[in-house]
């Protein structure tokens, strides 16, 4: 870097600019959206950044078949014609579907954990809607 990003400026006015809604004003809506929005995810990218020497294989494999939807939950089961149609019920009896997404993130039993980490990381967030966007 040069000197001259370095240094200060005098009598500039410092001000913060929000570029999640085009009045570049802060709204908590803008950021619940953004945050809850399905994105598109490579998962070419995602994988590959898995593959680290440092990451146990279980866990790269766990996350593997977590991000092809190769996971044994309920709605998988159907699918393939293991379980019938009814029994899509969340273990934690919450009443709604069993998928990753649910089980991990947003289940009342299950998914509550990442709330309890985030809360003792002193993070606040809105957790996004699939995993593989959690992920990134």
């Amino acid at each position: 870097m040069s000197n001259s990003s370095k240094t200060c400026k005098v009598n500039r006015i410092d001000r913060t600019l929000w570029r999640l809604e085009t009045s570049a004003v802060y709204i908590v809506w803008s950021v619940y959206n953004f945050r809850t929005a399905n994105f598109t995810v490579d998962l070419a990218v995602s994988v590959s950044s898995l593959w680290h020497k440092d990451v146990p294989l279980k866990v790269v494999l766990f996350v593997w078949r977590l991000f092809r939807d190769r996971l044994p939950t309920k709605d998988n089961l159907f699918r393939r014609q293991v379980i019938n149609f009814d029994e899509q019920a969340c273990a934690g009896e919450c009443g709604e579907m069993e998928t990753s997404s649910h089980l991990l993130l947003h289940c009342d039993m299950f998914g509550s954990v990442w709330y309890f980490i985030l809360r003792w990381l002193d993070i606040y967030s809105v957790l996004p809607s699939d995993v593989t966007c959690h992920f990134i």
